[in-house]
């Protein structure tokens, strides 16, 4: 669970980057806290991010696009694929692959899992127009 000391920290960065309505804390006194983000890509895409914050800091949040996301051959991305950098999906939404356990650290910011959340996105996008998978784009860190 996030200490309130982090919050605050956490919050304070988003304020300092990100237009304020582009993001929300949402149930942040309950066991399942989170926070919903817009990600516009280059190409004008608006995408709603979930962020799972009931283990941040301490554990890589988990992330989820707001609807299921479909590959350039129009199949769902809803399991665990290396090469598409997703995970399993939850409630009909597709997990984000952004930070490897062996990069985590309890110090990366909201604001930095936004960022490789964002440049998935726009990975994404690029692996729609192109047929290459994501990992073409954004290796795997060691």
């Amino acid at each position: 669970m996030m200490k309130y000391n982090r919050f605050k920290a956490e919050q304070e960065v988003l304020e300092a980057k990100l237009p304020s309505n582009i993001y929300r804390f949402m149930d942040m006194n309950t066991s399942r806290p989170y926070l919903v983000m817009a990600a516009r890509t280059n190409r004008g895409n608006v995408y709603t991010l979930r962020i799972e914050l009931d283990m941040f800091p301490d554990s890589i949040p988990q992330v989820f696009v707001n609807k299921m996301l479909y590959d350039c051959n129009n199949n769902p991305l809803d399991t665990p694929s290396s090469t598409m950098h997703t995970l399993n999906s939850k409630n009909g939404c597709t997990q984000i692959c952004h930070y490897g356990s062996s990069s985590w650290t309890n110090r990366v910011s909201l604001y930095k899992v936004y960022i490789k959340c964002r440049l998935w996105l726009e990975m994404y996008e690029a692996h729609l127009s192109s047929g290459k998978p994501i990992d073409y784009y954004l290796k795997h860190q060691n």
